[in-house]
């Protein structure tokens, strides 16, 4: 008797099993149920991964990804910001700006690569090149600077010159308050008249549906002025929508090869998503392969320059692979680009309690005509030339550009800001920021 009396003590006394709320739960079925659908690397999804036992969405959807190979999909509480960003329109100070560690330090100095016109940046005078190095009166480091430059939507920027001996010589500070700023990825376009050339200059910061028109008109201004060379600045440009690139592609190339609508990039999904577009669509699908279309302008060009850094990615990429084939495209820049081949899709949990939830998967590659994908450690530039940030963009002062002109024309070019010293000493090491990463996307758009 006092045996059973003891038995039935222990059981009352035991723990109920604690569960995910059913949100998570169905959050989390949203996730797995998706991403076995649609996800590029579909074959790799871990089962040994419980969902009914999952207590944070974003951490079950990192555990289902193939690391490291993919670099990019991510998980939002927030898919009206998301599709936004898409479209340019962000909560911002207006300035795009590098970070750098001090070799040795826990320093950190950024630099600022370029001021988005009529942002708080602007109206406030900072300028490319302009360094600073605290945040509401705290040095930069590498543990706070996140803390610092992204969780606030107002602060006080430190700007000082560097003496290339460690030390920081105060210059200004300046109060900053973000606002909502919708950025025409057409940043600056201009024709260069230089020793008897007519070169045409488009530096363009992301590939934006909503700005088609705009970039038709940049082209068309270029065609009327007469250009014989273009040179393309995707330094700053992470990517956007793939029908973007192609229509940039297109008033770009030759024209025989729009004309004639050829293939501009191949398609490769995960397996059941390739079959079923073979077998419902055929191999000249859409969903398969994308061509060149016939713009209302066309350059008509044998050949491009194109400006990179490690910041040209994904559909900037696609530009240069997709060209390539086609006609010659000459890359310029200090280190190779991003290395991203692959597009994503934004899938949400619509008609659902958490409709603000959404994904951003990677689900398909990207090659081009001859097949060439799948450059992991990015595009390798033919003329390694560093973004020193001594000078305005589009000026033949400020380095990769006066490179690029000097290749078209033969005629070197001499101006001290362009044979200056680097804008830092080699023992700096480039930080790469939340809110590049966060932007390095291309959006598959059908």
């Amino acid at each position: 008797m006092w045996l059973i009396a003891a038995m039935g003590l222990f059981f009352s006394c035991e723990k109920e099993e604690i569960k995910p709320s059913p949100e998570t739960l169905a959050i989390n079925e949203f996730i797995w149920e998706h991403l076995n659908n649609v996800y590029l690397w579909e074959d790799f999804i871990p089962e040994n991964v419980d969902r009914n036992q999952e207590f944070d969405s974003k951490a079950y959807f990192e555990k289902l990804l193939f690391k490291p190979t993919d670099r990019w999909s991510f998980i939002t509480e927030d898919y009206e910001a998301l599709i936004n960003s898409f479209k340019g329109i962000e909560e911002s100070f207006g300035h795009s700006f590098k970070l750098f560690l001090l070799s040795g330090t826990s320093n950190v100095i950024g630099v600022v690569k370029y001021v988005i016109p009529d942002s708080p940046a602007d109206e406030a005078g900072i300028k490319r090149g302009d360094l600073f190095y605290k945040v509401n009166g705290i040095s930069l480091t590498s543990e706070n600077y996140r803390e610092l430059l992204f969780q606030n939507t107002s602060y006080n920027l430190s700007f000082g010159n560097y003496n290339f001996e460690g030390q920081i010589e105060p210059v200004r500070d300046v109060p900053l308050v973000s606002e909502i700023i919708s950025e025409n990825p057409i940043h600056l376009s201009k024709t260069i008249d230089f020793e008897g050339y007519k070169i045409g200059y488009l530096a363009y910061n992301q590939f934006i549906g909503d700005y088609n028109d705009s970039l038709v008109k940049v082209m068309d201004n270029f065609k009327t002025d007469g250009i014989s060379d273009l040179v393309l600045d995707l330094r700053y440009n992470p990517g956007g929508s793939i029908n973007t690139a192609i229509l940039l592609s297109s008033l770009i190339a030759p024209a025989s090869v729009t004309q004639n609508k050829e293939i501009y990039s191949r398609l490769i999904w995960n397996e059941q998503i390739n079959q079923y577009f073979l077998d419902e669509e055929g191999e000249e699908s859409d969903n398969l392969i994308s061509r060149f279309v016939t713009p209302e302008v066309s350059l008509d060009l044998q050949k491009v320059y194109i400006l990179v850094t490690s910041n040209t990615a994904s559909a900037s990429e696609m530009v240069i692979n997709c060209l390539d084939p086609y006609m010659e495209v000459v890359v310029i820049g200090g280190e190779n680009t991003t290395g991203k081949y692959v597009g994503s899709i934004t899938v949400r949990a619509e008609d659902t309690d958490f409709s603000n939830w959404a994904m951003q998967p990677i689900v398909l590659k990207t090659a081009n005509a001859l097949g060439i994908s799948d450059y992991n450690s990015g595009i390798t530039p033919d003329f390694i030339v560093e973004d020193d940030f001594n000078a305005e963009l589009g000026t033949l002062e400020e380095n990769m550009l006066a490179w690029a002109v000097e290749l078209i024309s033969g005629i070197s070019i001499t101006e001290p800001a362009r044979i200056a010293d680097d804008f830092f000493p080699k023992n700096t090491r480039t930080i790469l920021t939340d809110s590049e990463l966060k932007k390095q996307i291309l959006n598959v758009d059908f």
